[in-house]
């Protein structure tokens, strides 16, 4: 019964709310931690009997269209964070051990947070791994796929992810501005 319900709040209801800011808003009332001016596109959630108490958004956070979000764990999205459109955030990894999948055997059911760091970019189309961080001012670029740690102030891409480029440590634009 509790599938059914977080079913209809979070793919029915949720997809048609107008707004993104809106659908911030009724996220947070579900009982997810939004912050301030959070922009959450038309979204897909995955394992619903999970609780959507397992994503944390801080402020001014931007996530694209048709982004699929696996509750199965915590995502935390750290401020001034975007997420382009398509992208997936896994945080658990299951080869069919539900279904006695031989696989399974060898290949453990994990639950894992992801991290996604202050002022990190994600390009459009990237899958993101169960267990996953993507540090401080990095940008991973589209269609990649990121299996473990970005470093803070890189520039990664490709699949899997690698890092291409160290661009240093950046200062948020109201602090250059002085």
């Amino acid at each position: 019964m509790k599938f059914i319900i977080n079913y209809i709040l979070l793919s029915v209801i949720c997809s048609l709310l107008p707004h993104p800011k809106i659908r911030a808003i009724y996220l947070r009332l579900l009982g997810a931690t939004i912050g301030s001016n959070v922009r959450i596109e038309n979204v897909f959630f995955i394992q619903f009997q999970y609780s959507i108490r397992n994503l944390h958004c801080n402020d001014n956070v931007h996530i694209g269209t048709n982004t699929i979000l696996d509750l199965s764990e915590k995502i935390f999205i750290e401020k001034y964070v975007g997420v382009g459109p398509g992208c997936t955030i896994l945080t658990h990894q299951n080869f069919g051990e539900y279904h006695g999948n031989v696989l399974s055997t060898i290949y453990k059911t994990k639950y894992l947070p992801v991290v996604l760091s202050e002022h990190a970019i994600i390009g459009a189309d990237t899958t993101i791994l169960a267990g996953s961080t993507v540090g401080r001012c990095s940008l991973v670029g589209a269609k990649s796929l990121v299996n473990g740690d970005i470093p803070a102030n890189a520039l990664a891409f490709g699949n899997p992810a690698r890092v291409i480029k160290d661009h240093g440590p950046l200062l948020p634009p109201s602090e250059v501005l002085k």
